[in-house]
């Protein structure tokens, strides 16, 4: 009996053609009739090139490549790219005037996975101002991104002097430490031979160790060389140290001056260094020197409407025949409430 049923059933639907073709008709007016309503906004895209140079000494390389890739992607969207490329558009085409910045904003958009290969995407509601905005906005990109990536590279010459200058300053002052312990135990040796019997003569080990105390002050200086050369000899009295002494100590005052002035160069040239450093370091917004963002032209890319009238027209036909079927299968549902007379 069921069998025999649902061969009448599919009969009664053959047999109602028209009006399967009537409902399907009437979907594809009404979608088509939505889309001359509600046009569609065009897509068009254009497309950047995206390296990665490697040569970097990090613990992780993937991880460094992926952060930069995070950075140039908030790049592409940060307030200096989308105000330019307000700016550039609007000074283009009067309609970009009644565009707010959110609106701006929310018809872009990027595809990435990795280096290679970037995908702008703009959506607006005719075709010209689509490619209009992602040719601008590309362009914006290029221009800013190549401030921004030569902010790095001068960031990355500067680090290389600063620590220059951090290692100099380092040498340079454990050379004023050195010349101060030199001079507190040169001027105790003086307190010493003062105290001492001055017509008694040092000890070997004793002269050998105001020789090696002041050797170490003299360094290049000509007339620390001249002071060594005149040392007093092994048999001389203690007193023929003291103006021996007297002079080593003045050269190392004068080592000290220099030292200290080299020290106090140095400090100034890395405040000046390190204020260029963070001044290029804001403006990279991000980015390193180990990036490159140039321009890639794609014949793949074409703008295309996101819906156009014949899809329209198709969806709006297989909604009309799903809304028949739902009519269809009602059916016995509402035959089943019917009371009987």
């Amino acid at each position: 009996m069921s069998e025999f049923q649902s061969r009448i059933e599919v009969l009664k639907v053959t047999h109602n053609w028209p009006v399967i073709m009537l409902f399907i008709l009437a979907g594809s007016l009404i979608g088509w009739a939505i889309a001359m309503i509600l046009p569609a906004p065009y897509r068009a895209e254009s497309s950047l090139h995206v390296s990665y140079n490697s040569d970097i000494h990090a613990r992780n390389i993937d991880d460094f490549k992926n952060w930069q890739m995070g950075e140039l992607n908030i790049f592409i969207f940060s307030p200096v790219v989308l105000e330019e490329t307000m700016n550039k558009l609007r000074a283009q085409d009067p309609y970009w005037n009644s565009v707010s910045p959110e609106e701006l904003r929310s018809a872009m958009n990027v595809y990435w996975r990795n280096v290679g290969e970037w995908r702008l995407v703009a959506k607006v509601e005719s075709r010209e101002h689509a490619e209009q905005l992602v040719e601008t906005w590309k362009q914006v990109i290029l221009e800013q991104s190549g401030i921004a990536l030569s902010s790095a590279r001068s960031t990355l010459e500067l680090e290389t002097q600063i620590k220059a200058i951090s290692h100099s300053q380092v040498d340079i002052d454990q050379r004023a430490v050195e010349l101060h312990q030199i001079k507190e135990s040169l001027q105790s040796w003086q307190t010493s031979l003062d105290q001492q019997a001055k017509d008694n003569p040092l000890s070997e080990l004793e002269r050998w160790y105001l020789n090696s105390q002041v050797a170490r002050i003299v360094t290049l200086d000509p007339l620390g060389a001249l002071l060594m050369e005149q040392i007093p000899p092994l048999e001389s009295p203690a007193s023929e140290y003291l103006p021996w002494l007297d002079r080593a100590l003045a050269i190392l005052d004068r080592e000290l001056l220099t030292v200290e002035d080299q020290s106090a160069q140095l400090s100034s040239q890395y405040d000046a260094l390190y204020e260029k450093w963070a001044a290029e370091l804001a403006a990279s917004n991000g980015l390193t020197a180990y990036l490159a963002v140039e321009s890639l032209d794609s014949a793949n890319h074409q703008t295309q409407s996101i819906r156009s009238t014949s899809t329209m027209a198709f969806v709006g036909g297989l909604l009309g025949l799903l809304a028949w079927g739902l009519i269809w299968l009602a059916r016995p549902i509402r035959q089943a409430k019917t009371p009987t007379r």
